[in-house]
């Protein structure tokens, strides 16, 4: 859902998501090539700034509750069910020395 919600926002540059399991619980991880894109998705899931690491330009957070995740489900159109061949909602990103925005999303389980 949360992958929806990026390209529903149509990001001006690309992005890639991970599932990470090295904290204990899932996280999600966003990365964004562009800050604008990453301050509307930030803005959109209502996640704040936290400490930023190296080698990262800004880092923001949120927790994902069941009650965040309704709001974000019901913002949302409903999801098409067709892909189009070649396409894929998780560009690569540009090198790895370049400081890109991301985003951590913590789920409850």
């Amino acid at each position: 859902m949360l992958r929806h919600l990026v390209n529903e926002q149509k990001p001006a540059g690309d992005y890639a998501a991970t599932l990470v399991r090295d904290a204990g619980r899932p996280e999600m991880h966003f990365a964004f090539k562009d800050e604008g894109d990453a301050r509307k998705f930030a803005a959109a899931v209502k996640a704040e700034a936290i400490g930023s690491h190296l080698g990262w330009a800004s880092q923001r957070a949120f927790e994902l509750d069941s009650a965040r995740l309704a709001e974000i489900e019901a913002s949302l159109p409903p999801p098409r069910t067709h892909v189009r061949q070649g396409q894929s909602d998780q560009s690569p990103l540009a090198q790895r020395s370049q400081r890109v925005p991301w985003i951590r999303v913590r789920h409850d389980d």
